[in-house]
């Protein structure tokens, strides 16, 4: 009987997921695929290693940073219940960071805040620009308290795709 009571929740958990876009239609919509792949930076002999790979198909990708100091992993994927597309994960150091995706302008955005745990927490944006197939460009952006988000890049660097 339990088994039977379970068939029309499968099916309509089913249907519900079905009609929502997946997450991978909502990047290709927005002319933002490039973004999935390893993407490398060096500079004075040190290297940031970030990738961006599809944890599940379509619908979740796993977000990896690694730097000299600092390593975080995360998910990124829509929220049902507003239709954000929100990251979640941890570093190295224990911290929660979190972060909102956004355009800003033509550009996708992410805008991160790290908490730490005193409580205090650390607000940041990266913007994200295509320049070819195998380059993108990072723009670092400020956030005040409040999280506004500056109007224009404080620091810029391009990262190679990985092979």
């Amino acid at each position: 009987m339990k088994k039977l009571l379970l068939i029309p929740i499968f099916l309509c958990t089913s249907l519900l997921s079905v009609s929502q876009a997946s997450f991978a239609e909502m990047l290709k919509e927005n002319g933002i695929e490039w973004i999935i792949g390893t993407w490398k930076a060096e500079q004075d002999s040190n290297t940031m290693e970030l990738s961006y790979k599809w944890a599940v198909e379509g619908q979740v990708i796993s977000t990896h940073l690694k730097m000299p100091n600092n390593e975080s992993f995360g998910v990124i994927g829509i929220n049902p219940k507003t239709g954000k597309v929100e990251q979640s994960g941890f570093n190295n150091k224990g911290q929660k960071v979190t972060g909102e995706w956004m355009p800003w302008g033509d550009l996708p955005l992410v805008k991160i805040k790290v908490d730490s745990e005193s409580g205090d927490a650390n607000h940041m944006a990266v913007a994200f620009r295509k320049i070819d197939d195998e380059t993108i460009e990072l723009q670092i952006i400020s956030v005040d308290d409040d999280g506004t988000i500056g109007s224009s890049a404080e620091y810029t660097f391009e990262m190679k795709k990985s092979k």
